[in-house]
């Protein structure tokens, strides 16, 4: 189940990236953080214009965050940036390669355009193929390259843009 993510999914959310952030190639984050190291961007997805979407198993009592999406500012405080959104997308280690993320993108993208979202931007590291992968199979395309300004573990790699155009009436 799908759903727009509230306060009560916070902890999770947070324990979801701190795992891409353990893995050293996932992200560009090199430390893990707290809700409270995110609160003013957890505060931002207030449903007026940017969500989080969270992926959800279980019933009632029994619900586990698996996942989560978010449809983030783009230039925060930039007005001319207001239909773009950044998308990003995480995914527990072992809900990953079950369809998760196709679902996440579908829906997020569906929703799109009752918040106003005309352009989805993903901001990402050369050395996460699986999320280019998953990009590219919605149509993202390459918009733009930062050639090895991301000093990971592995070694330094390329910060990428790439973009989706969904309403070309502008």
């Amino acid at each position: 189940m799908l759903k727009v993510a509230g306060p009560e999914h916070y902890d999770a959310i947070i324990d979801i990236y701190n795992q891409a952030v353990r893995t050293g190639v996932q992200i560009a984050e090199i430390n893990e953080v707290s809700v409270d190291d995110k609160r003013a961007w957890l505060d931002l997805h207030n449903g007026e214009h940017y969500n989080i979407f969270v992926a959800i198993e279980g019933v009632d009592e029994n619900e586990q965050v698996v996942g989560y999406l978010a449809l983030s500012p783009y230039r925060h405080g930039r007005a001319a940036f207001y239909q773009c959104a950044e998308i990003s997308y995480y995914l527990d280690s072992h809900y990953q390669g079950r369809g998760l993320g196709t679902q996440l993108i579908d829906h997020a993208i569906s929703q799109c355009p009752t918040l106003d979202i005309t352009n989805l931007i993903a901001i990402l590291l050369s050395c996460n193929t699986a999320s280019i992968a998953l990009l590219e199979k919605f149509g993202f395309e390459p918009w733009g390259l930062m050639p090895t300004i991301a000093k990971l573990e592995i070694g330094n790699v390329d910060h990428l843009y790439y973009g989706k155009k969904l309403n070309q009436h502008e």
